[in-house]
């Protein structure tokens, strides 16, 4: 991210809508999209594979600007390790729901 701009607290607050969809970027691939009808979320684009993905990080302000780039630096790690991060999450919570699930079972059938 040297070199680069970043974005701070003040100008993710302070973006307005536009007839048009727009983005602000932050660098390292994390950027703030506003859709025409004021929504603002965060994006994380990132490459696996030769190819150019993006996964959403959250809406702001529910997600700050820095939970934003903490899940962009954990996003980044996976990528490092060769993992699509979209993926990982899908697997994750696959897995926590067949874990819930099984303990809803052992519980109804006690």
């Amino acid at each position: 991210m040297s070199g680069e701009k970043l974005l701070s607290e003040a100008q993710c607050k302070a973006a307005k809508p536009k007839e048009a969809l727009y983005y602000l970027n932050d660098g390292g691939g994390l950027r703030l999209r506003i859709r025409p009808n004021g929504s603002r979320h965060w994006l994380f684009r990132y490459r696996i594979f030769g190819k150019e993905k993006s996964t959403s990080l959250g809406s702001y302000p529910q997600v700050s600007l820095k939970q934003a780039r903490q899940k962009v630096w954990a996003a980044r790690t996976i990528v490092a390790e060769g993992k699509d991060p979209v993926v990982v999450r899908r697997v994750a919570k696959t897995k926590n729901s067949a874990a819930s699930q099984e303990v809803f079972e052992s519980v109804a059938a006690a």
